[in-house]
This record gives structure tokens, sequence and C-alpha cells, in this order.
């Protein structure tokens, strides 16, 4: 993802492998190679020596792109707000998950507490938000 205003000032984007012509923004996170560029079809880029932000963190990293200095891996139903005002844009229709898989655990006792209902619901609901 990156900001409008990076988009605009670049001319657009034709191809993934255009990307290679902008910041990265923590372009040592195994993201970019592993995942995004190889999933794209990119030939996996060596992106050792590149001396652009590193933050770490989606939120951080988020702040960078907003902000019009770079491109980022993010995941889009963290940024749907983002996306959805058009102060993100994402370059790419391309999104490749993790296969990770998150588990929401509580006591079989404890399961109708009010706060655990009440977390549980807001958790699901959260969760099946579309980019």
């Amino acid at each position: 993802m990156l900001s409008p205003g990076l988009l605009a000032k670049v001319g657009g984007l034709e191809d993934p492998a255009d990307l290679l012509n902008l910041p990265l923004i923590d372009p040592t996170d195994p993201w970019w190679v592993v995942d995004w560029f190889t999933t794209a079809g990119v030939a996996a880029p060596d992106l050792s020596s590149r001396t652009e932000m590193q933050v770490g963190v989606q939120s951080l990293a988020a702040q960078g792109a907003l902000a019009g200095h770079g491109v980022v891996i993010l995941t889009p139903a963290f940024f749907a707000t983002e996306l959805a005002e058009g102060r993100l844009v994402q370059a790419f229709p391309l999104v490749r998950g993790s296969g990770s898989s998150y588990w929401l655990v509580y006591l079989e006792a404890r399961r109708r507490a009010p706060k655990i209902r009440a977390f549980r619901d807001w958790i699901l609901a959260a969760a099946s938000v579309s980019p």
C-alpha cells in the first residue's frame, strides 16, 4: 500500500516489479521477498542493501506510507478505513495470507460471562471485515 500522493508522483504503477523503483518501508521484512514479490511473479530481488525506513510494526509502517514516504506491506483488514477513505491505495489486488490461525480460548464454564461474550462477539465481528 502507498499514499495516493506517492502513486500520483510516480505516474502510476503498471507491474508489481515497478514497486522496486520506490522506497520500501521495512525492506528487510521477509514478507516482501519470500511472500509478496514471489507470489506476484517477480524474481526474488535482493533488498538487503536498501536503507529505506525500518520500523517493524504495521501501525508505524502505515504512518510512513500515509505520509508518502514509501510502499508498505499491510494487512488490508487492519487498514480498511484508510483504504475506504482513499488515504491509502492498494497498488495491486494481490493479497497473500500467512496461513496462520488465531484461537479464542476460554473455559466452557465461563462462556456465558458477559465480558467473554462481549469480547467474543467483538472479535468475531472484527475478523469478518472484508478489505
